[in-house]
């Protein structure tokens, strides 16, 4: 699915850039350019890079 549409960048890329490391949007936007001109899908955004810190915390909580 196409999340940035004025970049044309799908959930997977944004979501490999999220796994990688990117914590914040501006890391997210440096990664991968998803969210880098009009805005209008930083919420979508947010929601991913939300997710894959949780999933983050939780492995290493768990891993501890």
């Amino acid at each position: 699915m196409i999340v940035c549409s004025c970049r044309r960048i799908s959930d997977r890329t944004v979501g490999a850039a999220a796994a990688s490391g990117a914590a914040s949007l501006e890391e997210l936007i440096a990664r991968c350019g998803a969210g880098g001109r009009c805005g209008g899908c930083h919420p979508e955004l947010e929601r991913i890079i939300e997710a894959h810190v949780v999933v983050r915390a939780a492995s290493r909580h768990s891993a501890a």
